[in-house]
């Protein structure tokens, strides 16, 4: 190949390929026609959103599910900035999301002078939020960012990134050599760690397993685990679908119940596996541990936030917890294990008692998502939104098998984010039904990717459950004392919003209704919007 006429848009497009991307989520504009030829030159499927922000949704869908990076390219300024509301939600919630985006040229005036889409400092912007932000000075610079980019985006913990080619040089020729990202090994285990966190849990009689999304792959280690402990098991919203909800030993996605501090406190060992322990996810803070606090991680900064902890494991989650379990079947006795089981019991009753309690204006939602995942074999991938329905109804209420997912967009509490992440679930994970969930006002974020999903051919189904506006928000408000403003929405008929675009809509009342319009939308050519009503505090106040 002549690289003396290899574009920098061509120099993208072949590294790219070179590194197993076979998807792309972005919309084309003035600055990056040279990126898109080159992509559908070299047979990258492009899928095409209503809006960046849904782009950057649907890489962190796809992401969550396969665990492999996705890319978003965008345009300049606008374009970038709006798809930098989703790479926060990827930040905080560690997933592994590609932005690329053309800057301004190189020779671009440090003031500015008024050029379409211009931004003072897009890479400063960027770097308020990703850690790895690389800026390239060449056409043959672009293979190096990719192989560097996803080098770090590989290694570790996951994050998202951003690449900005400045956009002459997306137009521009010149030679560049290909760089092959290289990932580095995840720590290796420590015997004498796993010895000592092993001895100081053995006579343990109120252990505690706390769980999150970074333990994924490692839910039969998990589990065994809390059967020789007889532990309990309490899961982050994005690590349901690790153990069976089912269990004896899995009291729940328990983060927002106001029991859970009264749990933890009365734990005397604490086994932390993959989870930030983050408010965000973990709500009544702060949340107070046990003198024994047993951390697995691989990030080093990550095990010194949020705990003090008594015996740092730093190891991939199902070799170290692989290797602690079998070192406490050697030590722990059985008479802890029983006194551990019943102590274990006991909290689960008290908490299946709060969230029942809690979760009870969306039981009928909870208990058809459990029949409908049940109708099949297959995973059911539920996509959430920040919406009360989710954090209180599905979360708690939603009986999850191991290899069943909950995307939820915990960290940063981004709206709109159930539609566009169901849709890249989706379009990554063909084999598994997917559901997504959204209040009616969080949906109007996003709503305009259902027809990115109908274009697409996904067959998903959408239900809003519908309150009449932001519903947590009014209750805030009313909790203060306050008087509720801006909170009741006039919202539009979605069933026949979703006609107009293409897709289906019903409205249904109850959960045998709502599991026979599942049932139907996943037979379906394309997706399906369903609405519901919410029977809740809020609902009651604005719901005409």
């Amino acid at each position: 190949m002549d690289q003396t006429t290899t574009t920098g848009g061509a120099h993208l497009a072949r590294a790219l390929q070179a590194e197993g991307i076979t998807r792309v989520f972005g919309i084309p504009g003035t600055h990056n026609l040279e990126i898109f030829a080159q992509l559908s030159a070299a047979g990258i499927a492009i899928v095409s959103p209503r809006h960046e922000q849904g782009a950057g949704y649907m890489a962190d869908g796809a992401a969550r599910v396969t665990g492999e990076v996705q890319v978003v390219v965008t345009t300049t300024g606008p374009a970038a900035l709006n798809a930098l509301t989703a790479l926060l939600q990827s930040f905080t919630d560690s997933v592994p999301v590609l932005l690329i985006t053309p800057g301004m040229p190189l020779t671009h005036p440090g003031r500015g002078n008024g050029l379409l889409h211009e931004v003072r400092d897009q890479s400063a912007a960027l770097s308020a939020v990703l850690t790895e932000v690389m800026r390239v000075t060449s056409p043959g610079e672009v293979s190096l960012a990719v192989g560097q980019t996803l080098s770090a985006m590989r290694s570790g913990r996951t994050r998202p990134a951003a690449i900005e080619i400045p956009l002459d040089l997306i137009e521009d020729a010149g030679p560049g050599t290909l760089h092959l990202s290289v990932t580095r090994a995840l720590p290796a285990l420590v015997p004498s760690a796993i010895d000592a966190a092993a001895e100081a849990i053995a006579g343990s009689t109120r252990p505690l397993i706390i769980a999150g999304a970074g333990a994924h792959g490692a839910g039969e280690e998990v589990a065994a685990l809390a059967e020789t402990l007889g532990a309990g098991i309490v899961l982050s919203s994005n690590a349901k679908g690790l153990v069976d909800d089912r269990a004896e030993t899995t009291i729940g996605a328990i983060g927002v119940l106001e029991l859970l501090p009264e749990l933890t406190g009365d734990a005397d060992a604490v086994i932390a596996i993959g989870t930030e322990l983050a408010p965000s996810d973990f709500w009544p803070e702060p949340l107070p541990l046990p003198d024994t606090v047993v951390r697995i991680d691989i990030d080093e900064v990550q095990m010194l936030t949020n705990a003090d902890v008594s015996h740092p494991i730093l190891a991939a989650a199902k070799d170290a917890t692989a290797a602690l379990n079998e070192r406490m079947s050697m030590l722990r006795t059985e008479s802890a294990t029983i006194a551990a089981r019943d102590w274990t019991g006991g909290w689960k009753a008290r908490a299946a008692s709060a969230m029942e309690s809690d979760g009870r204006p969306w039981a009928d939602l909870s208990t058809a998502l459990t029949a409908f995942a049940e109708t099949d074999d297959s995973p059911l991938i539920l996509a959430a939104d920040s919406t009360m329905a989710c954090y209180y109804g599905v979360q708690t209420g939603w009986k999850a098998r191991p290899g069943d997912r909950f995307l939820y967009p915990a960290g940063a509490g981004t709206l709109g984010f159930g539609l566009p992440a169901g849709i890249g679930a989706k379009l990554a994970a063909p084999q598994a039904r997917v559901v997504a969930v959204e209040g009616d006002g969080g949906a109007m974020f996003t709503i305009a990717e259902l027809a990115a999903a109908v274009q697409a051919g996904v067959r998903m189904s959408l239900i809003i459950v519908d309150n009449g506006g932001y519903g947590e928000i009014r209750n805030e408000m009313d909790d203060r004392g306050d008087t509720p403003s801006g909170v009741r929405l006039t919202g539009p008929d979605f069933p026949a919003l979703a006609q107009a675009m293409g897709a289906r809509g019903v409205h249904v009342d109850g959960a045998d209704a709502l599991l026979a319009a599942l049932t139907v939308a996943e037979a379906a050519d394309g997706p399906t919007l369903i609405h519901i009503t919410e029977d809740s505090r809020a609902g009651a106040d604005m719901l005409d």
